[in-house]
């Protein structure tokens, strides 16, 4: 019987870091998606960060800003020795939902918007995570003519 409660407190303790590391990865993903975007036009500007790091705050990922700044840091180095895009778009289908996917389409498009000028570059690897996001081109579509609408620049 003890051995029993021993078992479920131990793999609850496994859930609980499960879901950290979860969340851990899926915030790297995220972030090096974004960064992705930011630095296809080879100028990652202020506005570019700072729209990252209040997207990323606000997606429930337990990281405060400083926490949120050094997530942008490690990205950095992950997305400069990653080989491309598939194996963040792969961890992102299978974490997020479909609207979760088009939402962060939509944030890549709002990161491209931040300093007011879209770039062929930018667009181009919107177009690919889209397209490895497995999302519909309508979704791709509205989701630029939202950032679009939100963005100070229209």
């Amino acid at each position: 019987m003890a051995f029993k409660w021993l078992e479920k407190l131990t793999q609850l303790g496994e859930s609980a870091s499960e879901k950290e590391n979860d969340s851990d990865e899926l915030g790297m993903t995220l972030a090096v998606l974004m960064l992705e975007v930011a630095k296809s036009d080879f100028d990652e500007s202020d506005y570019e960060i700072q729209t990252m790091a209040a997207w990323l705050e606000s997606q429930d990922l337990g990281l405060n800003q400083r926490g949120i700044i050094q997530l942008l840091e490690s990205a950095r180095e992950e997305q400069a020795r990653s080989a491309g895009l598939f194996e963040y778009t792969r961890r992102a289908c299978e974490r997020m939902s479909m609207e979760e996917r088009v939402q962060l389409v939509e944030q890549l498009w709002r990161i491209a918007y931040a300093d007011g000028i879209i770039d062929k570059y930018e667009e181009a690897a919107i177009r690919k995570a889209s397209e490895l996001l497995y999302v519909a081109h309508s979704d791709f579509i509205r989701a630029k003519l939202s950032a679009q609408a939100s963005s100070q620049y229209e």
